[in-house]
C-alpha cells in the first residue's frame, strides 16, 4: 500500500517534460517557475520579502550542507566566525545584531567554537559581564576556507543580472540596510 501511494505521488509530481519538480535540478526551471507564480500572486502574500527568502534559501543551504559535513560547522558557527573575521573583537549582543540571530543560538555557537579552540572569549576590561571575542588562527583559517565557497555561489547566482543590474541590486540592497531601524528588532 506504501509503495503504491508513493509512486502515485511521484507521479502526480511530475510536470509535462517528466522531471520531478525539485527546484535547482537540470531541466526543472519551469517547473520552479510553475510553482512559484501562483504563490506570488496570491493576494496578501508578501512578494519581495518571499523572493528574498526563497533566494536566501537557495543561496545558503547548498553551502551551509557542505559546510557541516566536510567542516563539522554549524550556521550560527560559521555566521559567528564571519564576523570575528571582519572585526578584531566582538560581543556576543554585537552578533546577534548583526546577524540577525536570537541570543540563544549565538550562545551555543560560541561555546562549540571555544571548545574546537576557534575562538578566545575573555572579559570585557571595562564590564566583566561582557564576553569579548576574537578569532584565534586556526578560526580564521577555518573562515577564509570557506569563505571562497559563499562568494562562487553568488557569483553564479548572480550570473543572469547585467554589471548594471548588479550595481542596483547592491544599490537597493544597501538602501534596505540603511533603513534597518524601522525593521531590525532583535529576537
Amino acid at each position: 500500500m506504501a509503495a503504491t501511494k508513493r509512486s502515485s505521488r511521484q507521479t502526480a509530481s511530475k510536470s509535462k517534460s517528466g522531471t520531478t519538480g525539485q527546484p535547482g535540478n537540470a531541466g526543472n526551471e519551469d517547473r520552479f517557475l510553475e510553482l512559484l507564480v501562483p504563490l506570488m500572486s496570491s493576494p496578501g502574500v508578501a512578494k519581495n520579502a518571499y523572493r528574498m527568502s526563497i533566494f536566501a534559501n537557495f543561496f545558503n543551504g547548498p553551502i551551509y550542507a557542505v559546510i557541516q559535513k566536510r567542516f563539522r560547522l554549524l550556521r550560527d558557527e560559521l555566521n559567528t566566525l564571519f564576523c570575528l573575521a571582519h572585526f578584531e573583537e566582538l560581543s556576543p549582543r554585537d552578533i546577534c545584531l548583526v546577524m540577525g540571530r536570537p541570543k540563544n543560538s549565538v550562545s551555543r555557537a560560541i561555546s562549540r567554537l571555544q571548545e574546537r579552540d576557534l575562538i578566545e572569549v575573555r572579559d570585557d576590561p571595562n564590564d566583566a559581564r561582557v564576553d569579548i571575542l576574537s578569532l584565534k588562527p586556526a578560526g580564521h583559517d577555518l573562515y577564509e576556507e570557506t569563505r571562497r565557497m559563499f562568494v562562487d555561489r553568488e557569483t553564479q547566482m548572480l550570473s543572469s543580472l547585467t554589471n548594471r543590474e548588479k550595481d542596483t541590486l547592491d544599490r537597493l540592497l544597501t538602501k534596505l540596510m540603511n533603513a534597518h531601524e524601522s525593521w531590525s528588532d532583535l529576537y
